[in-house]
């Protein structure tokens, strides 16, 4: 009996721990300001292409989260490319998973802009309500004003100080340029970020003022890869979702979102999110105040919180973001009984496995070229430093996409950012240093050599 007694003791005593760390950031709601009451979103996925699935599928189920919990569809604007749902490879035609077995999320998603109107440009005018610049799509954009509070989330690749939108890149300047203008000309009173990508820390690192009335989450800090999750499911599609939106989504689903506070469900997210650094930036005195905020106060019926099983499922297969493709080609390998089929996946293994040579052997004989000190040179290829030079990291970034390789074309060259972004901070003469890399890269053809090699694979 007294052993049945402590076991009892010790039970309370865990839930009492679990509930006041649960109950911590609940209580320190702050008294909000008196702003308009119903948020305004913007969402994007900033891919396109049949392995990038978790991306679409990431923001549809955000759309789904934000209705269910009272976000009015017109406050709403969705940007993405819209090409998996009814994609040839989706076995489930129309329709998108965030979870293995789960709901439809696609059903009932409003797209704004999608297919080439998924564009930085558009994005931006989005944001500052610049309707007369925005090109495509049915024209939307933000109407807004220093009354209203405003919640963006944007999921796709990354790299030091850049994210990637379908055929374009979009640098940490382009978007603090954009927050700093909005913040001037009063275009909201508060605006939380919520940020998937590899490496997205930097996007806010060192960048993002602490004066602005902008708060901003990361899928991971400024050095590391963000993860897909449910990579390994038996739906025979790709990555299902990310493993930070995954969580940041479910945790809305099924939570009091007028009780939680973003600084609890940062806490959540950042422990659930093991395999990267969940970080915050920005005035992180608005973490004190309510989700449901800014991502709607209404009860949601519709969707659960996942159980631990489930949870268990994520942990357990999780692929870091820019080895998505690869590992889900390997998969199919390993479950194919086709000899045909084992042909063709082995040769889009080979592709890549060739193509990822390439890019690494180009970028290091760039550096070489470009740095004569040998020393610096292995530095550079080493570290990684926040983005400390906003416009010179703009010019390079911009000068490598449209000079070197295409970085939305050959994601994988994400991972070499941080030594151009190095190479500002190092090189005294910036116009020479650009003026160089273009001469470099238009006579080494990075791309042709690419197409040269994987033709005869």
């Amino acid at each position: 009996m007294r052993i049945v007694l402590l076991f009892i003791l010790l039970l309370v005593t865990v839930f009492s721990t679990v509930e006041s760390r649960r109950l911590k950031y609940r209580k320190g709601l702050a008294a909000a300001p008196k702003l308009d009451k119903e948020a305004h979103v913007v969402l994007i996925a900033g891919s396109n292409g049949w392995y990038n699935y978790r991306h679409q599928a990431d923001v549809a189920h955000s759309y789904q989260t934000l209705r269910n919990h009272g976000i009015p569809a017109e406050n709403i604007i969705t940007l993405m490319y819209d090409d998996v749902a009814n994609n040839k490879m989706n076995p489930y035609k129309g329709k998108l998973f965030n979870k293995p077995h789960g709901k439809d999320v696609y059903k009932g998603l409003k797209i704004d802009y999608s297919g080439s109107d998924v564009t930085t440009r558009n994005f931006i005018n989005v944001l500052q309500g610049n309707a007369s610049g925005v090109i495509g799509g049915n024209g939307r954009v933000l109407n807004t004003n220093q009354d209203d509070r405003v919640f963006v989330y944007f999921t796709d690749h990354g790299a030091v100080g850049l994210i990637s939108f379908p055929d374009e890149i979009l640098t940490a300047k382009q978007l603090n340029d954009a927050l700093v203008s909005m913040h001037k000309n009063g275009k909201f009173g508060q605006l939380v970020f919520y940020l998937e990508a590899c490496e997205s820390g930097s996007m806010f690192d060192s960048v993002l003022r602490d004066d602005l009335n902008i708060y901003a989450i990361t899928a991971a800090n400024g050095k590391e890869s963000s993860w897909g999750t449910y990579c390994e499911n038996d739906m025979n599609l790709p990555c299902l979702g990310d493993l930070f939106s995954v969580n940041w989504i479910t945790d809305s689903d099924g939570e009091d979102l007028n009780t939680e506070t973003l600084q609890y469900q940062y806490e959540l997210v950042k422990t659930e999110t093991n395999l990267s650094h969940v970080m915050q930036f920005g005035d992180l005195s608005i973490a004190k105040e309510s989700v449901g905020l800014f991502q709607g106060d209404k009860e949601d019926r519709e969707y659960t919180s996942m159980d631990s099983d489930e949870i268990s499922a994520v942990e357990s297969v999780n692929w870091p973001s820019r080895d998505v493709e690869l590992n889900h080609l390997k998969s199919q390998l390993l479950r194919t009984n086709s000899e045909h089929q084992m042909g063709v996946i082995e040769k889009k293994i080979k592709k890549i496995r060739s193509t990822r040579k390439i890019i690494k052997k180009s970028i290091h004989w760039l550096v070489e070229k470009l740095v004569e000190d040998e020393d610096i040179q292995l530095e550079n290829l080493s570290i990684h430093r926040p983005v400390l030079d906003l416009d010179c990291h703009h010019r390079i970034m911009h000068t490598f996409d449209n000079n070197c390789i295409d970085l939305n074309k050959y994601d994988y060259a994400l991972k070499y950012m941080n030594i151009f972004n190095n190479l500002c901070l190092e090189v005294e003469d910036e116009d020479e240093l650009l003026e160089k890399m273009e001469d470099l890269c238009t006579s080494l053809d990075i791309e042709k050599m690419i197409n040269d090699e994987t033709r005869t694979i």
